[in-house]
């Protein structure tokens, strides 16, 4: 431990004489590359520190991101965290072609009345009870001072609905580090991702519904529903050819490949926002692409419907760990502490609620599914991590509601931020406990 953090030590003299004294000539402009590879050698030590206290490298990531960060010790400004938001998008590209290849067929439908039960009790259980919660809660919180019962009904519905997903990259990435496999691991990691795409869904639903309670009429846009599963379905064809190429690549092409793959994802994304852009300036036709079920579906294409599926995972694993350092060092450096300085106590309630409604679901599935106790009694700290898909929903909700989305968004990314920083230590302890990680590997 003390190497790394002597290391650390000198990395950040170096930055701050960089940035703070005139020992170092430098440019006009900090670079971005230099950011990033301060952020990248700094998080992977901050992460091995951690690793020796038995704690998850990924919350060393995510801490030191938040740490070196805009918000606390400036070492990364605001604008060069704008610059390098595109490698975040390469690495969840990334970390969703690894999720997809994670995902078995043959594990899924040997669990599958788990899994089934598991995604349904969540959803259900979670959404109801923190949205209740909200609504009474509603009336203690300033922003919302003074405001009638639809908003009110529609802000609840908002919160439940936020609260119900979860993060993949960061189940990815736990499960990579600790090397785990076992019933519980692929459990979570099914139900992860199966409930990312039913929250896309019902998220549309609460959306529609939330701007027919807004407008005092009775019609719901059953159009955008309909849309939202064409969206996913188109997702999910072009994902399967997508992973049939990459089989392709990988017997006829010898590339470097996980190389290709990052770039992959990255045209994967490109594409995307360039054709919902072009089907609506031209044909005024808004259809929105999800790159991130797109590389979930190639990866499991190539795990089920190849010979390559273990191979495809071994190459992906050798260069995960920078993937993972720097897309949570970004994901850390992004969280805003004025917002949780703000909003910690809402944001702490809503964890709380959120927590409860995981036990009492994850519990009632495991009963049902007739699960060892050992497993059942352990799942719900697997789900408890938050990132990507909440925040991006809560971009929408803002957009969608702006009167009501500005405040909900503060609140919500408040909790998040507290998910996002408990939720790896909780569920790599799980992996410990039930056995499918080895004490020796924390």
């Amino acid at each position: 431990m003390a190497l790394w953090i002597t290391v650390l030590i000198l990395l950040l003299g170096a930055m701050f004489a960089f940035n703070h004294t005139n020992l170092i000539e430098k440019p006009e402009n900090v670079s971005a590359a230099l950011v990033l590879g301060f952020l990248l050698l700094a998080a992977f030590c901050v992460g091995q520190i951690l690793e020796k206290i038995k704690l998850p490298r990924i919350s060393g990531y995510i801490i030191a991101g938040l740490a070196f960060g805009p918000y606390c010790m400036n070492f990364v400004s605001k604008a060069t965290i704008v610059d390098l938001s595109f490698i975040n998008s390469l690495a969840l590209a990334f970390i969703a072609f690894c999720a997809g290849g994670e995902l078995k067929s043959s594990h899924l439908s040997h669990h599958i009345k788990s899994i089934v039960n598991l995604v349904i009790s969540q959803t259900i259980i979670v959404f109801m009870g923190v949205a209740i919660v909200t609504f009474f809660l509603v009336e203690f919180i300033p922003a919302f001072a003074d405001i009638g019962h639809s908003k009110r009904l529609v802000i609840s519905l908002i919160f439940g609905i936020i609260s119900v997903a979860r993060s993949p990259s960061s189940t990815i990435a736990i499960i990579s580090e600790a090397k785990a496999k076992g019933k519980y691991t692929d459990i979570v990691l099914c139900v992860t991702i199966v409930k990312d795409v039913v929250v896309i869904v019902l998220f549309g639903v609460i959306v529609s519904v939330s701007k027919a309670i807004i407008s005092n009429t009775a019609s719901i846009d059953w159009m955008f529903f309909l849309m939202l599963l064409f969206e996913i379905i188109i997702a999910i064809i072009l994902g399967v050819f997508l992973g049939k190429g990459i089989v392709f690549l990988i017997e006829k092409v010898k590339v470097e490949f996980p190389i290709v793959i990052i770039g992959i994802g990255f045209l994967v994304i490109k594409f995307s926002h360039l054709f919902s852009s072009y089907l609506h300036e031209t044909f005024n036709v808004a259809i929105s692409l999800e790159p991130l079920l797109i590389c979930i579906a190639a990866g499991f294409c190539v795990q089920n419907y190849s010979n390559f599926g273990r191979s495809f995972l071994q190459k992906m694993d050798r260069v995960s760990m920078p993937v993972f350092i720097i897309f949570f060092a970004i994901s850390g450096a992004s969280i805003n502490i004025d917002i949780l300085r703000t909003s910690w106590i809402i944001g702490l309630v809503i964890v709380g609620v959120r927590l409860a409604m995981l036990f009492i679901a994850s519990l009632t599935a495991g009963v049902i599914s007739k699960d060892e106790s050992l497993i059942y009694k352990n799942y719900w700290l697997g789900f408890i991590t938050q990132a990507g898909v909440s925040l991006g929903l809560l971009t929408e909700i803002v957009r969608r509601f702006p009167s009501i989305g500005t405040p909900i968004q503060s609140l919500l990314i408040a909790a998040i931020t507290i998910n996002q920083l408990i939720g790896p230590i909780a569920f790599k302890w799980a992996l410990i406990k039930v056995g499918d990680a080895k004490k020796k590997q924390t």
